[in-house]
């Protein structure tokens, strides 16, 4: 068995060295089948996947094997549904759930310590610049700041009750959230002051991403692509050629720019949109929930335990 193993294992290089291509991509294999809301790579090989039931798993080595970090006796129990959680090392990362908690660990997901609790609404998001400042959104246009790596959280106001989806900061100062009804906010001073956006539509918009303070993307239901090249003061609804709820985007530098959504659909633009490459893995139509660029790699997470990794 070994030996036909290896054998194979060459024929399957081989045929790739004289056909002058490589893999396009692969399935990665994790013990569940819960619906994986996100997905976080810190570098090329560290990396954590989670979502319902309290699902979260870590990898050490790059996706090749997953392991389960919620049976932790020493851990606080986990919330039944993790929306999202971010990293800034290998050992200190924070999460929200939809019960409006916040927990953080400082040893990878080993252990985890609650810091907030018991907010009318539930959390959806939460990003990061350093170990200490952050942002979390959610329900009735909450949105929550900590200065101190989540130590105390407090509330940043918006004239707005709209739920928030998503939001992403280009620095510690510039920030944009975006949520129900084509809500859009921005701002220029940490939270601050948050001055509205207009987005040109009355969809809920569900991710945003910024390479920079200026190229920007934000996706949502019924195949809204929304750009940005001015930080946001126009938007432009972008054409696709598959019409899906998208879910998740990753703007990668000015032209290059990944979505994700429903039905596994993966699309990318290398060229700010004006060309897209459909990237659907065959094997899957499992919604796509998150991405994450890893380097030379995306991944992508979604129902059913789907995890799948592409090469960029």
């Amino acid at each position: 068995m070994r030996i036909f193993r290896v054998t194979s294992a060459l024929l399957l290089i081989m045929s790739y060295i004289l056909s002058g291509c490589e893999p396009t991509s692969s399935i990665s294999d994790v013990p569940t089948q819960a619906h994986l809301h996100h997905i976080h790579f810190v570098d090329q090989n560290n990396g954590w996947v989670g979502g319902s039931g309290g699902t979260l798993f870590q990898t050490t080595n790059g996706g090749q094997s997953w392991l389960p970090l919620t049976n932790n006796d020493d851990s606080t129990n986990l919330p039944e549904k993790i929306n999202s959680f971010f990293f800034t090392s290998r050992e200190h990362g924070w999460l929200v759930s939809l019960r409006g908690e916040i927990y953080y660990t400082n040893n990878g997901g080993r252990v985890w310590r609650q810091q907030a609790g018991g907010l009318a609404n539930g959390l959806t998001d939460i990003f990061l610049t350093k170990e200490s400042l952050g942002w979390a959104v959610g329900g009735g246009g909450l949105i929550l700041h900590t200065r101190n790596g989540g130590s105390s959280w407090e509330k940043q106001g918006t004239p707005d009750t709209h739920h928030l989806w998503a939001t992403h900061f280009v620095n510690r100062q510039k920030g944009w959230v975006v949520g129900e009804k084509g809500t859009i906010w921005m701002t220029k001073n940490g939270g601050q002051k948050w001055q509205s956006q207009k987005s040109g539509v009355d969809l809920p918009l569900l991710d945003v991403s910024f390479s920079d303070e200026k190229n920007g993307w934000v996706a949502g239901v019924d195949g809204t692509v929304l750009r940005t090249t001015d930080g946001g003061q126009f938007w432009r609804l972008q054409n696709t050629p598959e019409q899906r709820t998208w879910r998740s985007v990753v703007a990668v530098s000015k032209s290059e720019v990944w979505i994700a959504g429903e039905d596994g659909m993966l699309l990318q633009s290398s060229q700010a949109g004006d060309n897209w490459q459909v990237k659907k893995e065959p094997k899957s139509a499992n919604h796509l929930m998150n991405l994450c660029i890893q380097k030379r790699w995306i991944w992508a997470c979604g129902a059913n335990g789907t995890i799948h990794r592409l090469p960029r």
